[in-house]
């Protein structure tokens, strides 16, 4: 009995070394390349849980892969994480302070911690490299980040730069519109509006946006059409209450 003990002792033994052993890939840098471009896979797919989870696998594979610290970093930002983003932007730019994604992402970060004069600069610096080619999106980042610091002619003028060099871009034509709708200029912020909606998936933001610019121009079953739209696909978003709000006080 006493040898039976034993033995089932050492059976337990050896599967809780089983349990614990830590697999190593053959090639870790390949790997953690692999698990970088699937964790930017999920998060591309909003499946975040996922991404972080595949990120950090890369990074523990390699903790000098430059993908994965970027996507960990950009990761953090869209979760709210302002802190651990600085972080690992830090970690990445210390090993690739030339790679102009991963510069310009930042930028983004430091504009939404309301850095917006070192994102500026950034973006500037990258406007500067002849090498790089998305230009536009470059001076839409500007256009956003100088409209959240409130400096509404510098945020225009970023936006038409941007669509200069590419008519496309489907932000700057949203928030041109915007602009002229708030200017009263019906007639422009339609014609930007319409170029956006060829282009773009409507969002809560853009429904109620084109709600107030067709109801500017008396355009009643389009109105009629966004609304439906807005509540059936957006519910329970601020819009749609806002929405409610203005049929309900008899402005829509």
């Amino acid at each position: 009995m006493r040898n039976l003990f034993v033995l089932g002792l050492i059976v337990l033994l050896l599967s809780a070394c089983v349990t614990e052993k830590v697999y190593k890939p053959r090639d870790p840098d390949r790997a953690a390349e692999l698990n970088a471009e699937l964790g930017l896979g999920y998060m591309r797919q909003g499946q975040y849980r996922r991404a972080m989870s595949k990120l950090e696998k890369a990074i523990e594979y390699d903790s000098e892969n430059i993908k994965a610290l970027h996507y960990k970093a950009e990761l953090h930002r869209r979760l709210g994480q302002s802190d651990k983003a600085g972080e690992y932007f830090s970690l990445a730019i210390d090993l690739a302070p030339k790679d102009q994604l991963l510069l310009i992402n930042y930028g983004v970060y430091l504009c939404g911690v309301k850095k917006y004069d070192e994102a500026i600069d950034i973006f500037t610096k990258s406007l500067e490299d002849p090498l790089y080619e998305n230009k536009a999106r470059v001076y839409e980042n500007i256009g956003l980040c100088r409209l959240w610091q409130g400096k509404m002619n510098q945020s225009e003028s970023a936006f038409h730069q941007a669509l200069a060099i590419n008519p496309n871009m489907s932000t700057s034509l949203l928030e041109l519109a915007k602009v002229r709708f708030d200017q009263g200029k019906m007639r422009e912020a339609y014609e930007y509006y319409n170029r956006y909606i060829g282009l773009a998936t409507h969002t809560p933001e853009s429904l109620w946006l084109g709600i107030l610019i067709e109801h500017g121009r008396g355009a009643k079953n389009t109105v009629a059409s966004y609304k439906v739209k807005l509540k059936g696909r957006y519910p329970d978003s601020k819009e749609t209450k806002l929405l409610k709000k203005f049929e309900s006080q008899g402005k829509l």
